[in-house]
């Protein structure tokens, strides 16, 4: 069906072509909106439905035309609307990306300095683990004056890893004090953990 076609048969009803192509382009620029300028169209869509009940055909032309006007320009500023959301969309993309490809490089480096603490806490125990291994071996009377110079906590921990026999003989050879805060400090090392 040809435009003069529509046109007779919306003047029989009426209408006019024209209005009714502007009211349908309208529909169809409502349905994409929908933000809050549907009402403001509609409004002018109404208006202009209201203006077309006069009988002048050229008014009618003229409203059209600034219809469709200001429906070009509004759909020209919701084009750059548009265009600006995109281009947001894009720039969080990117840094969403580049978060979580940070976040994946700290994940990693966690990784890394777990394993890195681990080696080294397991390095630290087989040295004193040796270190207590050699003053066992030692003589007594060796030893003793070793531990008397150590911090009481710090003696009290090579015993603990040593055979009691050998802790006890070294023992025996420390001063009273020393030997006192030493096995004060041995007995002591677990009390304030909790109790189940």
């Amino acid at each position: 069906m040809n435009l003069r076609r529509l046109n007779l048969r919306a003047r029989r009803n009426g209408i006019g072509a024209l209005p009714m192509l502007a009211g349908l382009v309208l529909a169809s620029a409502l349905l994409r909106l929908g933000d809050g300028t549907a009402g403001s169209l509609v409004d002018l869509l109404s208006e202009a439905t209201t203006a077309h009940a006069s009988a002048d055909p050229a008014a009618d032309g003229d409203e059209v035309a600034a219809l469709l006007a200001a429906l070009e320009e509004r759909q020209a500023v919701l084009d750059t609307r548009e265009a600006e959301l995109d281009a947001k969309a894009g720039e969080l993309a990117a840094a969403q990306e580049k978060l979580n490809a940070t976040m994946e490089e700290i994940r990693v480096a966690e990784e890394d300095l777990r394993e890195l603490l681990k080696l080294a806490d397991s390095a630290a125990e087989d040295d004193l683990a040796r270190l207590a291994t050699v003053y066992q071996n030692m003589k007594p009377a060796e030893a003793a004056p070793l531990f008397q110079e150590m911090p009481p906590d710090f003696a009290a921990g090579f015993l603990a890893m040593m055979d009691p026999v050998a802790a006890a003989a070294i023992l025996a050879r420390l001063p009273p004090d020393a030997g006192y805060a030493i096995s004060v400090t041995l007995a002591g090392r677990y009390a304030a953990l909790p109790k189940e």
